[in-house]
């Protein structure tokens, strides 16, 4: 049995306060707040909980052909979000039927069908005056690969129906779960479900402040390893889809360990310098991010936004190379000239290196790692620097920007 318990706010004075659940069946807030939130806030979803390739998420809008909430990743995987408040006693008895119907109608679009079905999302769709892959490509860029392939990920994301089908409410019914899980049962079941509750709390004295806490309390696990494909135009041609990519315990696999990066690393020397790099950079308050053939090294906007800026990339190739920060900076509001200089300060420690002529963002070539290692001290320093005056800039008042 599922007990809740209510979470307390302490300031730093030891003054203590009880915060009160709001339930959306109450009526404080409108219907449309969950998908509101979740359209502004991606990261209250548990991908990372589920299944690690169907995020990070990127929204494509709320009321896309009556779904409440439409997410893309930049592997391609589609999420599709049914936002319930429990207000309707059918509720329970519909929801499931109606996300399935969801799926079942996405699964036959193309592409472009796709696309073009996102441009009509809710005003202002997000892809209103962009394309698909240029939304996903500037929300995460080094997690995009190039649009071909992204084309063809999403492709086979719609043909095979591959989706994750989440139920999101302020409080699911039990036996909504107990009919979870009894789908589960079905061998039918291509798609992978989840149910997630959002428990929405307010400070008595901030009412306008919500703590949000999200719980998974149930999902289905993946059966189906293999999709077999029959085609026929007079003689039957049969294919075999398997998904090789998974992991030990079922999640799919997107990224090295750190510990997988070294071992590519070509040399142990490379190995020594790339390491302390990071580990130095950890020290001025850099996020290590690995990647699949690489490891991004990020500073979180200082303002509390969900950007990443981008100080530079280690491949595990041992080279060196940057990209995105001018653009990342303008999204939050900060000066790109702080992208410029760092750069020029990068470029400046290895003779034959120079900003690209015609990309600000980017050096004339990779820097080797080896390059580096006379000069770490100096472009540690610079590193500081930059770092430094990403944040002094970022504790402005937006009219001293």
């Amino acid at each position: 049995m599922r007990q809740d318990c209510v979470p307390n706010w302490i300031d730093a004075e030891m003054h203590h306060r009880p915060l009160r659940r709001i339930r959306l069946e109450d009526k404080e807030f409108p219907e449309a707040y969950l998908q509101e939130m979740l359209h502004a806030y991606p990261e209250l979803l548990p991908i990372d909980q589920l299944d690690v390739d169907f995020g990070p998420l990127v929204s494509l809008g709320r009321e896309i052909n009556n779904i409440d909430n439409l997410f893309i990743a930049p592997s391609g995987r589609i999420t599709i979000v049914e936002t319930k408040l429990w207000r309707n006693p059918e509720a329970t008895r519909e929801v499931l039927a109606q996300i399935l119907d969801y799926a079942n109608r996405v699964s036959s679009w193309s592409y472009q069908a796709f696309e073009e079905k996102c441009r009509h999302a809710m005003s202002p769709a997000p892809i209103e005056s962009t394309s698909l892959y240029s939304l996903v490509r500037d929300a995460f860029p080094e997690e995009t690969p190039a649009e071909p392939e992204f084309i063809d990920s999403v492709e086979r994301c719609l043909r095979t129906g591959r989706f994750l089908l989440l139920i999101v409410g302020d409080g699911i019914r039990e036996g909504l779960e107990n009919l979870l899980s009894a789908l589960h049962t079905q061998p039918s079941l291509l798609f992978t479900f989840a149910l997630v509750e959002l428990q929405v709390f307010v400070d008595p004295k901030d009412h306008a402040s919500r703590l949000i806490i999200p719980r998974i309390l149930a999902r289905s696990t993946e059966i189906v390893r293999a999709v077999v494909r029959v085609e026929t135009t007079g003689h039957a041609d049969v294919s075999v889809e398997i998904d090789e990519s998974k992991t030990e315990n079922g999640k799919l696999k997107q990224t090295l360990s750190e510990h997988e990066f070294f071992e590519l690393v070509p040399s142990q020397t490379i190995a020594e310098t790339i390491s302390s790099i990071l580990v130095r950079a950890r020290e001025l308050g850099a996020i290590v991010q690995p990647r699949k053939s690489s490891v991004s090294v990020q500073l979180a906007d200082p303002s509390g936004s969900r950007q990443k800026l981008t100080l530079f990339v280690v491949t595990v190739a041992g080279q060196i190379y940057t990209g995105w920060l001018s653009e990342q900076l303008e999204k939050i509001g900060l000066d790109k000239s702080i992208a410029t200089k760092w750069i020029e300060d990068l470029a400046g420690l290895v003779p034959g290196v120079e900003p690209h002529t015609t990309q600000p963002d980017t050096l004339s070539r990779n820097i080797k790692v080896e390059e580096l290692e006379p000069v770490l001290d100096v472009f540690i320093e610079r590193l500081s620097n930059t770092i430094d005056e990403i944040q002094r800039s970022s504790t402005r008042l937006p009219d001293e920007r």
